[in-house]
């Protein structure tokens, strides 16, 4: 068997492990009865056969609400707040990055903005913009945008200073070594950033669906409705499809990361 193959069977197992013992566990009456586990209960985290069926009927078309709505409404919120996120916060931390004056002019505005917690910026996000997808696309990249600078910013100015001197030497423009050299330098630190990114803006969706109500709609909504109904088949439902949607769209970056990085030595060999 292959490493991958190896890798692959273990992670299944666990799985498989993680799920039989929490279907089995709590359907044992007397554990929720011990002091300190009284958590191990259905009431509480469900069972993995009381979710599938909840996914179903969710999932299905009866429901008033649709599974499959809710996370075409969340994923599509994450992948614009993604996007928005990692190109302005790319754009930004180069331009910054290769030019000191304007670095130290702004690096306290900077600091500053991303020491504020994001959930105390929701009031006046929902404010000005309201409920909607708009809002939820901005809190994300409030998160995204900050991750991805400061990544971008040091790995600017780290680029190898005798790679943009041989440039230089043979001949290259500004504009061609920023093309040629610092940028795909800099990728490299940047994509370091984007998988936490894709994860931290998924979360700024969730929390902007917490308030949003219906209006907002998406996986968040499903989570607070459950828990004023006391339901938690279906806010299992809603977690763990947040969380196969969290790994799918990792792994989607590392497919793009694989491709546009190819020249680095451990591509290489990967490929």
């Amino acid at each position: 068997m292959s490493e991958r193959g190896r890798v692959l069977f273990w992670r299944l197992l666990i799985l498989v492990v993680l799920i039989g013992a929490w279907e089995w566990l709590t359907g044992i009456k007397a554990i929720s009865k011990t002091p300190g586990l009284y958590w191990i209960d259905p009431f509480f985290i469900s069972r993995p056969s009381m979710i599938l069926r909840r996914f179903a009927y969710l999932a299905g078309g009866e429901a008033r609400l649709s599974i499959w709505a809710m996370a075409l409404s969340t994923v599509q919120s994450t992948l614009w707040g993604f996007v928005v996120g990692v190109s302005t916060g790319f754009a930004a931390g180069l331009v910054l990055g290769r030019n000191d004056r304007l670095a130290r002019v702004f690096e306290p505005y900077f600091i500053a903005f991303n020491s504020l917690p994001r959930i105390a910026l929701v009031p006046l996000i929902t404010m000005i913009f309201g409920f909607g997808l708009l809002a939820k696309i901005v809190l994300a990249w409030t998160i995204v945008f900050f991750i991805v600078f400061f990544n971008t910013f040091q790995g600017a100015r780290s680029v190898d200073a005798d790679l943009i001197h041989s440039a230089r030497f043979l001949g290259a423009s500004q504009r061609q070594i920023m093309r040629t050299v610092v940028v795909p330098s800099t990728l490299a630190w940047a994509f370091a950033s984007m998988t936490p990114s894709i994860s931290f803006a998924l979360i700024g969706v969730v929390v902007g669906e917490f308030l949003g109500g219906e209006s907002g709609g998406g996986l968040g909504y499903l989570i607070i409705q459950s828990l004023g109904t006391l339901n938690a088949a279906d806010m299992m439902v809603a977690l763990l499809t947040l969380g196969v949607i969290g790994i799918v769209m990792a792994l989607g970056i590392r497919q793009v990361e694989r491709r546009l990085l190819r020249w680095r030595p451990e591509y290489r060999q990967g490929a």
